[in-house]
């Protein structure tokens, strides 16, 4: 499997699955959501060896939450305060990495996170980066990749590694 996204003709994200297999496609859709050219906005970024997906959507209040989706269940992902939050990763033990920003405009500031399901959030933000840390993968033992913006502006990779 291997999942994506296309942008319409409206300008909303279309979040799909892909069996490579089969070579079918079906879409990723918030539950309750409508299926038609209506249905809100949702960016399918990343899946794990168990097929639950991870990704973005615009939210009824038109906020931008995280999902991730498993055959039984949709969580969203919704950090308090947060204006956007964004899952970019997902492992074999459904921790979801990300991003999430406080404040619009000029004065916002990116923070990177992980999610557990029974555990919560971690904020994730890289020592050497001057307002904005992206979480964009996470592997089976939590190590995580991304990237941040530096005091001289540049951006710059990172690799973190939790204390296992």
């Amino acid at each position: 499997m291997a999942v994506g996204f296309y942008t319409n003709d409206q300008g909303n994200n279309r979040g799909y699955e892909y069996n490579i297999r089969t070579g079918q496609f079906s879409r990723v859709l918030e539950p309750g959501a409508p299926a038609g050219l209506k249905g809100p906005s949702l960016t399918a970024t990343a899946i794990n060896n168990l097929g639950n997906v991870a990704g973005f959507y615009v939210a009824s209040g038109g906020t931008t939450d995280a999902f991730l989706k498993t055959a039984h269940h949709f969580y969203t992902l919704a950090i308090p305060g947060a204006s956007m939050t964004q899952a970019f990763g997902v492992n074999d033990l459904n921790e979801v990495a990300g991003a999430y920003t406080i404040g619009t405009g000029s004065s916002a500031t990116s923070f990177g996170f992980t999610w557990k399901p029974g555990h919560g959030y971690k904020t994730v933000s890289d020592p050497h980066g001057i307002g904005s840390t992206v979480v964009n993968g996470v592997n089976d033992l939590g190590d995580l990749v991304g990237f941040y913006t530096d005091s001289a502006g540049n951006t710059d990779g990172m690799l973190a590694l939790p204390r296992h």
